[in-house]
């Protein structure tokens, strides 16, 4: 993907996250249940992974090596189905109808993704082993990666680096933004859970329902 084929863009973090409150009116509760599904079998699935990897209870020192494992092999599980969440916001943004069943359309490309979350894990590791900063660029820069594959139909490398190039055109906006939605979701944590009902939508929307598009709609003229 040559510099380019990437499209150029700009936002307001704070008129940003006013429009996701704005767009979650009425769709709260399909994102709720979508995303308390994905809690569950990721629970499922590490229960169940960790019988065959262990790692010892607190205050005992944990088995690292085992989490990882445990962690990656939850990949084709987990993966295709937070995906199906981004799509939720995808779709939303378009006008479309969202079908809670919808977060499961994504199993059929379970290989890409999980391919994908692999090397992203992988190069965001040895980012954060090289002092830390790479590691923080590239986790930012490769939020996009996995919607594009979706959405786009990209293959892995081509989606890791058009969401890459796209990000650091406005990297310290989407850092911004990343980092204030997170600090929208550990209020809503801390306020017993109430204020995630309006929290993890509004991550959603905003980051794949309003970002997303800006930055990608209408980039399949370029591919």
């Amino acid at each position: 993907m040559n510099n380019e084929n990437i499209p150029e863009y700009d936002f307001s973090i704070i008129e940003m996250i006013k429009e996701g409150f704005r767009r979650i009116e009425g769709v709260k509760q399909p994102f709720i249940i979508a995303f308390l599904i994905y809690i569950a079998v990721a629970i499922a699935a590490h229960t169940v992974l960790s019988l065959f990897f262990p790692s010892p209870p607190p205050p005992a020192e944990p088995n690292i090596l085992n989490e990882q494992i445990v962690g990656i092999l939850s990949y084709p599980i987990l993966i295709p189905l937070i995906v199906g969440i981004m799509m939720l916001a995808v779709k939303h943004s378009r006008g479309e109808n969202i079908e809670l069943k919808s977060i499961f359309d994504y199993y059929h490309i379970i290989g890409h993704l999980s391919l994908a979350g692999i090397l992203i894990y992988i190069m965001t590791l040895l980012g954060f082993l090289l002092f830390i900063v790479p590691g923080i660029y590239l986790s930012i820069a490769y939020v996009f990666t996995l919607p594009l594959i979706a959405d786009k139909g990209m293959n892995v490398w081509e989606a890791m680096e058009f969401s890459r190039k796209a990000v650091t055109k406005n990297w310290f906006k989407v850092f911004g933004l990343m980092f204030l939605l997170g600090l929208i979701f550990g209020l809503g944590v801390l306020t017993m859970g109430i204020g995630l009902i309006w929290a993890i939508p509004l991550m959603f929307v905003t980051l794949y329902g309003l970002l997303y598009p800006l930055i990608f709609d209408g980039v399949e003229e370029q591919i």
